[in-house]
Protein backbone atom coordinates (compact mmCIF):
# COMPACT_ATOMS: atom_id res chain seq x y z
CA UNK A 1 0.00 0.00 0.00
CA UNK A 2 1.46 3.36 -1.24
CA UNK A 3 2.00 5.79 1.33
CA UNK A 4 -1.34 8.42 -0.22
CA UNK A 5 -3.64 5.12 -0.06
CA UNK A 6 -2.21 5.05 4.00
CA UNK A 7 -2.74 8.12 4.90
CA UNK A 8 -6.79 7.83 3.60
CA UNK A 9 -6.93 4.66 5.41
CA UNK A 10 -5.47 6.52 8.16
CA UNK A 11 -8.53 9.08 7.94
CA UNK A 12 -11.11 6.99 7.46
CA UNK A 13 -10.50 5.20 10.63
CA UNK A 14 -9.80 8.55 12.39
CA UNK A 15 -13.31 9.77 11.19
CA UNK A 16 -14.86 6.45 12.27
CA UNK A 17 -13.67 6.77 15.48
CA UNK A 18 -14.66 10.37 16.16
CA UNK A 19 -18.24 9.46 15.20
CA UNK A 20 -18.45 6.59 17.61
CA UNK A 21 -16.74 9.12 20.06
CA UNK A 22 -19.36 11.38 18.75
CA UNK A 23 -22.52 8.88 19.88
CA UNK A 24 -20.91 7.70 23.11
CA UNK A 25 -20.88 11.39 24.00
CA UNK A 26 -25.12 12.07 22.93
CA UNK A 27 -25.71 8.77 24.16
CA UNK A 28 -24.27 9.92 27.90
CA UNK A 29 -25.65 13.46 26.87
CA UNK A 30 -29.25 12.31 26.34
CA UNK A 31 -29.41 9.81 29.37
CA UNK A 32 -28.34 12.67 31.37
CA UNK A 33 -31.10 15.29 30.04
CA UNK A 34 -33.26 12.17 30.75
CA UNK A 35 -32.24 11.30 34.45
CA UNK A 36 -31.99 15.14 35.39
CA UNK A 37 -36.22 14.63 35.17
CA UNK A 38 -36.47 12.14 38.09
CA UNK A 39 -37.33 14.73 40.80
CA UNK A 40 -39.82 16.07 38.51
CA UNK A 41 -41.35 13.16 37.39
CA UNK A 42 -41.72 11.64 40.99
CA UNK A 43 -43.48 14.92 41.91
CA UNK A 44 -46.51 14.56 39.97
CA UNK A 45 -46.55 10.70 39.49
CA UNK A 46 -49.87 9.96 39.35
CA UNK A 47 -50.28 6.48 39.13
CA UNK A 48 -48.27 3.42 41.07
CA UNK A 49 -48.20 1.08 37.95
CA UNK A 50 -45.66 3.69 36.56
CA UNK A 51 -41.92 4.32 37.97
CA UNK A 52 -39.52 6.12 37.16
CA UNK A 53 -36.97 3.35 36.95
CA UNK A 54 -38.29 1.75 33.79
CA UNK A 55 -40.03 5.21 32.00
CA UNK A 56 -36.58 6.50 31.81
CA UNK A 57 -34.86 3.91 30.26
CA UNK A 58 -37.57 3.66 27.71
CA UNK A 59 -37.36 7.37 26.90
CA UNK A 60 -33.25 7.01 26.67
CA UNK A 61 -34.30 4.22 24.26
CA UNK A 62 -36.64 5.97 22.38
CA UNK A 63 -34.34 9.06 22.21
CA UNK A 64 -31.40 6.15 20.86
CA UNK A 65 -33.12 4.88 17.87
CA UNK A 66 -34.34 8.26 16.31
CA UNK A 67 -31.48 10.20 15.64
CA UNK A 68 -34.01 13.06 14.41
CA UNK A 69 -35.64 12.83 17.90
CA UNK A 70 -32.39 13.18 19.41
CA UNK A 71 -31.32 16.14 17.38
CA UNK A 72 -34.86 17.89 18.56
CA UNK A 73 -34.31 16.99 22.13
CA UNK A 74 -30.87 18.80 22.12
CA UNK A 75 -32.01 21.84 20.47
CA UNK A 76 -35.43 21.98 22.41
CA UNK A 77 -34.15 20.28 25.83
CA UNK A 78 -37.49 21.91 27.51
CA UNK A 79 -40.01 20.43 25.14
CA UNK A 80 -38.21 16.89 26.43
CA UNK A 81 -38.06 17.77 30.20
CA UNK A 82 -42.35 18.43 29.49
CA UNK A 83 -42.87 15.38 27.50
CA UNK A 84 -41.17 13.43 30.32
CA UNK A 85 -43.19 15.05 32.89
CA UNK A 86 -46.69 14.52 30.83
CA UNK A 87 -45.86 10.81 30.96
CA UNK A 88 -45.90 10.89 34.85
CA UNK A 89 -48.83 13.41 35.38
CA UNK A 90 -51.02 10.96 33.13
CA UNK A 91 -49.80 7.41 34.30
CA UNK A 92 -48.93 6.52 30.57
CA UNK A 93 -45.70 4.06 29.99
CA UNK A 94 -43.57 4.50 26.62
CA UNK A 95 -42.90 0.58 27.31
CA UNK A 96 -42.82 -0.46 23.61
CA UNK A 97 -44.45 -3.54 23.95
CA UNK A 98 -47.64 -2.03 25.41
CA UNK A 99 -47.67 0.44 22.34
CA UNK A 100 -49.52 3.03 24.74
CA UNK A 101 -47.50 6.57 24.62
CA UNK A 102 -44.28 7.50 22.40
CA UNK A 103 -41.91 10.60 22.52
CA UNK A 104 -42.17 11.83 18.86
CA UNK A 105 -40.52 14.82 17.03
CA UNK A 106 -43.64 17.56 16.61
CA UNK A 107 -43.12 21.11 15.26
CA UNK A 108 -39.31 21.11 16.41
CA UNK A 109 -40.27 19.92 19.92
CA UNK A 110 -40.56 16.60 21.34
CA UNK A 111 -43.79 15.81 22.38
CA UNK A 112 -45.37 12.73 24.02
CA UNK A 113 -48.05 10.73 21.68
CA UNK A 114 -50.51 8.33 23.17
CA UNK A 115 -52.31 5.88 20.97
CA UNK A 116 -55.63 4.49 20.73
CA UNK A 117 -54.69 1.90 22.71
CA UNK A 118 -53.20 4.22 25.52
CA UNK A 119 -56.37 5.70 26.19
CA UNK A 120 -58.12 2.34 26.26
CA UNK A 121 -55.82 1.33 28.64
CA UNK A 122 -56.18 4.64 30.99
CA UNK A 123 -60.18 4.19 31.00
CA UNK A 124 -60.75 0.72 31.41
CA UNK A 125 -57.70 0.71 34.26
CA UNK A 126 -59.77 3.54 35.80
CA UNK A 127 -63.35 1.86 35.81
CA UNK A 128 -64.89 3.80 34.02
CA UNK A 129 -65.24 1.92 31.14
CA UNK A 130 -65.43 -2.54 31.17
CA UNK A 131 -63.61 -2.86 27.73
CA UNK A 132 -63.50 -0.58 24.21
CA UNK A 133 -62.94 -1.54 20.74
CA UNK A 134 -62.69 0.98 17.55
CA UNK A 135 -62.86 0.23 13.88
CA UNK A 136 -62.94 1.61 10.87
CA UNK A 137 -66.11 0.40 8.47
CA UNK A 138 -64.95 -0.16 4.86
CA UNK A 139 -66.78 0.99 1.82
CA UNK A 140 -68.15 -3.41 1.51
CA UNK A 141 -68.64 -4.21 4.70
CA UNK A 142 -72.48 -3.78 6.41
CA UNK A 143 -72.95 -1.75 9.51
CA UNK A 144 -76.01 -1.22 11.41
CA UNK A 145 -76.57 1.10 14.14
CA UNK A 146 -78.66 -0.47 16.78
CA UNK A 147 -79.86 2.42 19.01
CA UNK A 148 -77.99 3.87 22.20
CA UNK A 149 -77.71 1.20 24.86
CA UNK A 150 -76.99 -1.81 21.95
CA UNK A 151 -73.88 -2.23 20.30
CA UNK A 152 -73.75 -1.99 16.25
CA UNK A 153 -73.41 -4.78 14.11
CA UNK A 154 -70.77 -4.83 11.91
CA UNK A 155 -70.34 -6.87 9.45
CA UNK A 156 -66.64 -6.80 7.57
CA UNK A 157 -65.05 -7.87 4.79
CA UNK A 158 -62.25 -9.15 6.31
CA UNK A 159 -60.39 -10.90 3.55
CA UNK A 160 -61.03 -9.41 -0.44
CA UNK A 161 -61.61 -6.08 -1.66
CA UNK A 162 -62.35 -4.38 1.57
CA UNK A 163 -62.88 -0.81 -0.23
CA UNK A 164 -62.59 2.87 1.28
CA UNK A 165 -62.69 3.32 4.22
CA UNK A 166 -66.14 5.41 4.90
CA UNK A 167 -66.29 5.70 8.98
CA UNK A 168 -64.80 4.54 12.23
CA UNK A 169 -66.75 3.86 15.70
CA UNK A 170 -65.96 3.20 18.74
CA UNK A 171 -67.99 1.10 21.36
CA UNK A 172 -67.37 0.36 25.17
CA UNK A 173 -69.66 -1.51 27.79
CA UNK A 174 -69.78 0.35 30.93
CA UNK A 175 -69.86 -1.15 34.43
CA UNK A 176 -73.23 -1.19 34.60
CA UNK A 177 -73.56 -3.28 31.33
CA UNK A 178 -74.75 -0.50 28.95
CA UNK A 179 -73.33 0.13 25.78
CA UNK A 180 -72.09 3.27 24.12
CA UNK A 181 -71.25 4.08 20.58
CA UNK A 182 -69.81 7.12 18.81
CA UNK A 183 -69.74 7.11 14.85
CA UNK A 184 -67.44 9.88 12.97
CA UNK A 185 -68.18 9.39 9.17
CA UNK A 186 -64.73 9.83 6.86
CA UNK A 187 -65.65 13.88 5.79
CA UNK A 188 -65.62 14.28 9.62
CA UNK A 189 -62.55 12.18 10.19
CA UNK A 190 -60.58 13.81 7.15
CA UNK A 191 -61.49 17.49 8.83
CA UNK A 192 -60.15 16.57 12.11
CA UNK A 193 -57.08 15.23 9.91
CA UNK A 194 -56.97 18.93 7.92
CA UNK A 195 -56.64 20.64 11.89
CA UNK A 196 -53.72 18.65 12.48
CA UNK A 197 -50.01 20.62 11.83
CA UNK A 198 -48.56 17.45 11.05
CA UNK A 199 -50.02 17.20 8.05
CA UNK A 200 -48.58 20.26 6.45
CA UNK A 201 -45.35 22.08 6.14
CA UNK A 202 -41.96 20.19 5.03
CA UNK A 203 -42.99 17.04 7.24
CA UNK A 204 -45.87 16.18 6.21
CA UNK A 205 -44.99 13.08 4.09
CA UNK A 206 -44.02 11.55 7.18
CA UNK A 207 -47.36 12.59 9.83
CA UNK A 208 -49.12 9.57 11.15
CA UNK A 209 -51.94 10.83 9.46
CA UNK A 210 -50.36 10.13 5.99
CA UNK A 211 -47.95 7.05 7.19
CA UNK A 212 -50.78 5.40 9.68
CA UNK A 213 -54.22 6.52 8.76
CA UNK A 214 -56.64 3.63 10.00
CA UNK A 215 -54.84 4.33 13.68
CA UNK A 216 -55.38 8.18 13.53
CA UNK A 217 -58.88 7.21 12.54
CA UNK A 218 -59.41 5.24 15.66
CA UNK A 219 -57.84 7.44 17.66
CA UNK A 220 -59.74 10.35 16.45
CA UNK A 221 -63.01 8.21 17.19
CA UNK A 222 -62.04 7.47 20.70
CA UNK A 223 -61.09 10.78 21.48
CA UNK A 224 -64.59 11.72 20.33
CA UNK A 225 -65.99 8.98 22.30
CA UNK A 226 -64.63 9.77 25.73
CA UNK A 227 -66.52 12.73 26.52
CA UNK A 228 -69.45 10.65 26.77
CA UNK A 229 -67.87 8.42 28.89
CA UNK A 230 -69.06 8.10 32.60
CA UNK A 231 -66.54 9.71 35.32
CA UNK A 232 -64.44 7.54 37.60
CA UNK A 233 -62.50 9.00 40.35
CA UNK A 234 -58.91 9.96 38.94
CA UNK A 235 -59.80 7.96 35.65
CA UNK A 236 -61.62 10.30 33.01
CA UNK A 237 -59.38 13.11 34.15
CA UNK A 238 -56.52 11.16 33.36
CA UNK A 239 -58.26 10.16 29.80
CA UNK A 240 -58.49 14.30 28.99
CA UNK A 241 -55.27 15.38 29.92
CA UNK A 242 -54.05 12.80 27.17
CA UNK A 243 -56.52 14.18 24.71
CA UNK A 244 -55.69 17.60 25.58
CA UNK A 245 -51.98 16.30 25.58
CA UNK A 246 -52.88 15.11 21.85
CA UNK A 247 -54.72 17.71 20.69
CA UNK A 248 -52.23 20.69 21.30
CA UNK A 249 -49.46 19.11 20.11
CA UNK A 250 -51.29 18.28 17.12
CA UNK A 251 -52.37 21.71 16.74
CA UNK A 252 -56.17 20.51 17.10
CA UNK A 253 -57.94 23.55 18.78
CA UNK A 254 -60.01 21.90 22.13
CA UNK A 255 -63.28 20.95 21.75
CA UNK A 256 -66.33 22.78 23.83
CA UNK A 257 -67.41 20.68 26.43
CA UNK A 258 -70.29 18.71 25.37
CA UNK A 259 -72.37 20.44 29.29
CA UNK A 260 -70.97 22.91 31.59
CA UNK A 261 -70.62 22.63 35.01
CA UNK A 262 -74.01 24.69 36.09
CA UNK A 263 -75.94 22.27 33.62
CA UNK A 264 -74.34 19.15 35.53
CA UNK A 265 -75.23 20.43 38.60
CA UNK A 266 -78.80 21.76 37.76
CA UNK A 267 -79.58 17.78 36.65
CA UNK A 268 -78.32 16.72 40.03
CA UNK A 269 -80.39 18.74 41.60
CA UNK A 270 -83.37 18.38 39.82
CA UNK A 271 -82.91 14.38 40.55
CA UNK A 272 -82.16 14.70 43.98
CA UNK A 273 -85.58 16.62 44.76
CA UNK A 274 -87.32 14.51 42.44
CA UNK A 275 -88.41 17.16 40.59
CA UNK A 276 -90.43 15.16 37.58
CA UNK A 277 -92.05 18.10 35.98
CA UNK A 278 -89.10 20.63 36.17
CA UNK A 279 -86.40 17.01 34.80
CA UNK A 280 -88.54 16.28 32.20
CA UNK A 281 -88.54 19.82 30.77
CA UNK A 282 -84.37 20.13 31.34
CA UNK A 283 -83.50 17.06 29.41
CA UNK A 284 -86.13 18.07 26.60
CA UNK A 285 -84.39 21.27 26.18
CA UNK A 286 -81.29 19.85 25.55
CA UNK A 287 -79.70 18.62 22.49
CA UNK A 288 -79.84 14.61 21.66
CA UNK A 289 -75.32 14.91 22.08
CA UNK A 290 -76.22 16.52 25.20
CA UNK A 291 -78.59 14.22 26.64
CA UNK A 292 -76.29 11.25 25.81
CA UNK A 293 -73.61 13.52 27.53
CA UNK A 294 -75.42 14.06 30.74
CA UNK A 295 -77.39 10.52 30.79
CA UNK A 296 -73.74 9.33 31.15
CA UNK A 297 -72.50 11.60 33.63
CA UNK A 298 -72.79 10.00 36.57
CA UNK A 299 -69.93 8.73 38.92
CA UNK A 300 -68.93 5.38 39.42
CA UNK A 301 -71.01 3.71 41.81
CA UNK A 302 -73.65 5.75 41.10
CA UNK A 303 -74.56 5.23 37.35
CA UNK A 304 -76.51 2.38 37.21
CA UNK A 305 -78.90 4.13 40.19
CA UNK A 306 -79.14 7.48 38.65
CA UNK A 307 -79.51 6.17 35.16
CA UNK A 308 -83.09 4.32 36.18
CA UNK A 309 -84.10 7.18 38.38
CA UNK A 310 -83.35 9.54 35.59
CA UNK A 311 -85.84 7.35 33.44
CA UNK A 312 -88.65 6.89 35.78
CA UNK A 313 -88.88 10.92 36.73
CA UNK A 314 -88.49 12.25 33.07
CA UNK A 315 -91.41 9.24 32.46
CA UNK A 316 -93.30 10.65 35.20
CA UNK A 317 -92.54 14.12 34.02
CA UNK A 318 -93.68 13.40 30.69
CA UNK A 319 -97.48 12.32 31.64
CA UNK A 320 -97.64 15.49 34.01
CA UNK A 321 -96.79 17.38 31.34
CA UNK A 322 -99.68 16.15 29.11
CA UNK A 323 -101.56 16.73 32.12
CA UNK A 324 -100.86 19.98 32.10
CA UNK A 325 -101.11 21.20 28.77
CA UNK A 326 -104.65 20.19 28.55
CA UNK A 327 -105.61 22.18 31.50
CA UNK A 328 -103.56 25.36 29.44
CA UNK A 329 -105.33 24.97 26.31
CA UNK A 330 -108.71 25.01 28.63
CA UNK A 331 -107.87 28.19 30.33
CA UNK A 332 -106.99 29.76 26.92
CA UNK A 333 -110.25 28.69 25.32
CA UNK A 334 -111.85 30.46 28.05
CA UNK A 335 -109.40 33.35 27.53
CA UNK A 336 -108.37 33.05 31.56
CA UNK A 337 -105.51 34.91 31.42
CA UNK A 338 -105.42 35.20 35.59
CA UNK A 339 -105.07 31.56 35.83
CA UNK A 340 -102.64 31.18 33.27
CA UNK A 341 -100.39 33.93 34.50
CA UNK A 342 -100.73 32.25 38.36
CA UNK A 343 -100.00 28.19 36.44
CA UNK A 344 -96.98 29.57 34.53
CA UNK A 345 -95.66 32.04 37.27
CA UNK A 346 -92.01 30.87 38.44
CA UNK A 347 -91.54 28.69 35.36
CA UNK A 348 -88.10 28.74 34.00
CA UNK A 349 -86.60 29.11 30.28
CA UNK A 350 -86.60 25.10 29.38
CA UNK A 351 -90.37 24.88 31.39
CA UNK A 352 -91.39 27.79 29.25
CA UNK A 353 -89.87 25.94 26.06
CA UNK A 354 -91.50 22.51 26.76
CA UNK A 355 -94.84 23.96 26.92
CA UNK A 356 -94.59 26.35 23.66
CA UNK A 357 -93.06 23.04 22.00
CA UNK A 358 -96.47 20.80 23.30
CA UNK A 359 -98.89 23.50 22.64
CA UNK A 360 -97.91 24.18 19.46
CA UNK A 361 -99.84 27.17 17.47
CA UNK A 362 -101.83 28.80 17.24
CA UNK A 363 -102.10 28.23 20.98
CA UNK A 364 -98.66 29.36 21.66
CA UNK A 365 -99.00 32.17 19.94
CA UNK A 366 -102.62 32.55 21.52
CA UNK A 367 -101.12 32.35 25.21
CA UNK A 368 -98.51 34.92 24.77
CA UNK A 369 -101.25 37.61 23.94
CA UNK A 370 -102.98 36.39 26.65
CA UNK A 371 -99.80 37.14 28.92
CA UNK A 372 -99.23 40.52 27.62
Amino acid sequence: MDKSARQVNRNFNQLKEAKAMSSLTTISNVFDIVENQKSSFNDVLSCDEITWAKESQFAVQQLQKNSFLNGIAWKNQDSLRNAIINVASIGISLNPASRHAYLVPRDNMVCLDVSYMGLKHLAESSGSIEWMQAKIVYANDTYLNNGVDKPPTHNQQTFGIKGDAVGAYCTVKLPNGDYLTEEMDIEALLYIKSKSKSTTGTGAAFSPWNTFPEEMMRKTVVKRAAKYWPSAKGGVSRVSQAINIINEHEGIAEEEPIFTEETKAELDKLIANDSAFSLCAFMFGKSEEEQTALFNSFAKGEVSSNKKKLRELTSVGYNAWQEFTVDVRAYIECEDAHSLKSELLDFSIYEKKMLANLLGEPDTTKLKDLLK
